[in-house]
C-alpha cells in the first residue's frame, strides 16, 4: 500500500510524503495523554467541564482530524516546491545535509547541533510572519480564524487547525530554502514548532517568569487568544518571542482572566461551519462592494475593513473606536 501511494505522488510528479517521516505521528499519544490529564486536573475540579466545553472540544478535534487529513496532500506540494526551489535557485552549499541518510544518523544530527538550532531560528522566524500576515490579510485570516474561534482554551484547541491555511502555510519558508537550509529540515522544524505550540495552549499553568519574556508559553498564548481589543494581534511567535519585542508585538499577560473568541464569536459547534463562515463572509462582502478597489480591499486589507466607513481593522479599534460592540 505504501508503495502504490508513493507510486502515486511520484507519477504526478510531486515527492511522497510517506518519505517524510513527521514527528507530530509519534507525539499523539502525549497530546491525547495531555488532553485527559488536564481534564481531569483542571477542567473537571474548576467546574469547566459542561456541555459547551465539550462540544467545543470534539469540534477543535474534528477540525484537527481534517488538517490531518488535509495535511498529508499539501506536505507532496509544499516539499515538491521547496525542492524545485532548493535544486534550481539555493545560494549556497553552506548549510548542506550530503546524503540524506544523514538525516536519520544520531551521530550527524549530534555533530551538527549548530544548524538545526539555525533551521529553528530561520523557520521561527518565516513562522511569525505567517502568523502575523494571517491575522493582517483578510484572505489569509479566512484560514486562521478558525483557530481563534472557540469561547476557551486548552490543549484541544491546539488541534482546531484551520483548513485554508495548510494551503499557503509553508510559502513563507521559500526564501530559506533559496538561502540553502535544506526542505527537509525545514519542514521537519516546521512540525517541531507545532509540537511545541501545543503546550501554551491552557489556562491551567501560570507565568513561568523569566522564560515567558524569551519563549512562547500559556502566559504568552492566553494573550494572543484573547478577544480584549488592547490584547489582539500580539504575540505571534511560535517558539520564539525574540520577534515579538523586535516588531513591536509583544505583550506580557496583565491579568489571567481572558475572554476568548473572535470580535464576532460564531455560535456553531459544526466543524465545516467553522471553516467556511469567515471565508463566506468574505465572499458576501466581495459581491457587495461597489467598485473594484473596495472588492480588492475586502480580500486584501486588514479584517475588519467596510467601504461604507464602519472600520473594524484591530489597529483602528486599538486608537480607540468607542462605537464597536462585541458579541
Amino acid at each position: 500500500m505504501e508503495t502504490q501511494i508513493t507510486q502515486f505522488f511520484n507519477g504526478l510528479g510531486l515527492f511522497s510524503p510517506l518519505d517524510f517521516t513527521d514527528p507530530v505521528t509519534y507525539f499523539i499519544p502525549g497530546f491525547i495523554l495531555l488532553i485527559l490529564g488536564e481534564s481531569l486536573l483542571y477542567q473537571i475540579p474548576q467546574k469547566l467541564f459542561t456541555k459547551k466545553l465539550i462540544k467545543d472540544e470534539l469540534s477543535s478535534i474534528g477540525l484537527g482530524l481534517g488538517a490531518v487529513f488535509l495535511d498529508f496532500g499539501m506536505k507532496a506540494v509544499s516539499l515538491s516546491y521547496f525542492f524545485w526551489f532548493y535544486n534550481n535557485f539555493r545560494l549556497t552549499d553552506l548549510f548542506a545535509v550530503g546524503d540524506l541518510s544523514n538525516l536519520l544518523s544520531l551521530q550527524w544530527n549530534l555533530e551538527h547541533w549548530w544548524l538545526w538550532i539555525l533551521v529553528m531560528i530561520v523557520q521561527d522566524f518565516g513562522f511569525y510572519w505567517h502568523h502575523r500576515l494571517s491575522h493582517k490579510v483578510r484572505l489569509f485570516w479566512t484560514g486562521h480564524v478558525n483557530h481563534h474561534s472557540a469561547k476557551h482554551l486548552s490543549f484541544a484547541i491546539a488541534l482546531r487547525q484551520g483548513w485554508f491555511e495548510i494551503i499557503y502555510r509553508d510559502i513563507w519558508y521559500i526564501p530559506f530554502v533559496i538561502l540553502g537550509f535544506h526542505p527537509l529540515m525545514i519542514a521537519m522544524m516546521h512540525q517541531f514548532n507545532l509540537i511545541f505550540q501545543f503546550w501554551p495552549h491552557t489556562d491551567a499553568i501560570g507565568k513561568l517568569g523569566w522564560f515567558d519574556r524569551i519563549f512562547n508559553s500559556p502566559s504568552n498564548h492566553r494573550v494572543h487568544h484573547s478577544r480584549q481589543i488592547e490584547e489582539l494581534d500580539k504575540n505571534y511567535g511560535g517558539i520564539l518571542m525574540i520577534w515579538d519585542h523586535l516588531f513591536g508585538t509583544y505583550q506580557a499577560e496583565k491579568s489571567t482572566k481572558h475572554d476568548y473568541g473572535i470580535l464576532h464569536n460564531i455560535s456553531t459547534y459544526n466543524v465545516f461551519h467553522i471553516v467556511f463562515d469567515e471565508f463566506g463572509n468574505m465572499v458576501k462582502d466581495v459581491k457587495n462592494a461597489p467598485d473594484l478597489k473596495s472588492k480588492l480591499s475586502y480580500i486584501f486589507k486588514a479584517p475588519g475593513w467596510k467601504h461604507d466607513g464602519k472600520d473594524e481593522r484591530i489597529s483602528v479599534l486599538q486608537k480607540g473606536n468607542t462605537n464597536f460592540t462585541k458579541f
